[in-house]
């Protein structure tokens, strides 16, 4: 599966690169909620959460679907123009049309489809989107339900989430976050008036594939999508909290020209046995168990829900999970009767350093 970015058409003015202090504030709250994906950020991690109101972690918790594996649209320039300052997204999101704000709020709790596929207007749509969240976490099925219930509310908790991060840890940090992304956006700015520009968007991207012929850019996703820019704007944004994902989005919307958004990231422990390492790039030489572990870096997942995502047995599940269990690359932690299990994504960032400080030692 990829996102495919068909750039025929599209002028070098209709691309913008800049730092945007909301989509960075996203990318520190997903970092907040899965610290598995990120290493790296541990200390940081502790220290904010060791300063936390509770009452401010516990909503944290709470609406933790909207910047987990599928975030939000809502944090993310909603304009192509814009200073990127936080107040300043804070004053969008207050301004935004009601059901715009529902459907993106919904999209992004039912997380797994590119757009919400049930009119939240109608009951019967409105109970099943609530009871299709509930399937894929009680998380996401208790914020479905709230956002049905009174969307208003919904959006009053997520302004009162972003003020709060801005007084508590984000405000003194995006500055320097700032700063420090500011090279990375003279330097595409510039590329993006001088160079190709299928070149310039694939080069945000180790993974990504061009095709200069047909002016398309190809990201390796988890999603199937298509969007065209040729009367759309392109917005480069990049990260350093969201180091490595790349994330892009292309919703549209009836009565807005919502901008094409590509986050990138804008910079790139213990060792194990050669045998521990070998072990591991043999497990993941099975292309089922690979597909696996696709899954498993977004969300923790049960046997059976990975059995309903892939279309085999939860008997066949069990058998991969174990291969990968034992090469040390997934754990299984209890949750009441279930067993969720998730990468460790440690052990996949360290296997090259791992293996060649094993072959030149």
């Amino acid at each position: 599966m990829a996102v495919v970015l068909d750039l025929h058409g599209i002028r070098p003015e209709s691309v913008r690169t800049r730092c945007d202090a909301a989509a960075e504030l996203m990318a520190c709250l997903h970092v907040l909620a899965e610290p598995g994906h990120h290493p790296d950020r541990a200390r940081w991690v502790r220290e904010v959460r060791a300063g936390l109101p509770e009452w401010f972690a516990v909503e944290l918790g709470r609406l933790e679907p909207l910047w987990a594996r599928f975030r939000t649209r809502l944090l993310l320039p909603l304009t192509a123009d814009g200073s990127g300052e936080l107040d300043e997204a804070v004053a969008a999101l207050e301004r935004l049309d009601v059901d715009v704000f529902t459907r993106l709020c919904a999209d992004a709790v039912h997380g797994f489809a590119q757009s919400c596929p049930w009119e939240l207007d109608d009951a019967g749509g409105a109970r099943e989107f609530v009871r299709a969240c509930n399937n894929r976490s009680p998380a996401r099925g208790a914020l479905a339900a709230a956002l049905v219930a009174d969307p208003e509310r919904v959006r009053e908790r997520l302004l009162s989430v972003l003020l709060g991060a801005g007084e508590l840890f984000f405000g003194a940090l995006w500055p320097r976050l700032r700063s420090a992304m500011r090279g990375s956006v003279e330097l595409l700015g510039e590329r993006v008036r001088t160079g190709p520009l299928p070149l310039v968007v694939s080069s945000l991207s180790p993974t990504a594939e061009v095709d200069n012929a047909a002016q398309t850019v190809r990201f390796e996703k988890l999603q199937s999508a298509r969007f065209s820019l040729t009367r759309r704007e392109l917005v480069l944004v990049p990260t350093r909290f969201g180091h490595p994902h790349l994330l892009v989005k292309g919703e549209s919307e009836p009565g807005m020209n919502l901008p094409v958004l590509v986050q990138f990231p804008a910079e790139h422990t213990e060792e194990d046995s050669l045998e521990q390492v070998r072990a591991r790039l043999l497990a993941l030489t099975d292309p089922v168990r690979l597909g696996l572990c696709r899954h498993l870096i977004n969300e923790s997942c049960t046997t059976t829900e990975l059995a309903t995502r892939t279309g085999m047995s939860p008997q066949q599940v069990s058998r991969h999970l174990r291969k990968l269990r034992d090469a040390g690359l997934v754990i299984g932690e209890r949750q009441g009767r279930s067993v969720r299990y998730r990468i460790v994504l440690s052990k996949l960032y360290g296997l090259g350093h791992d293996l060649v400080t094993r072959i030149v030692r």
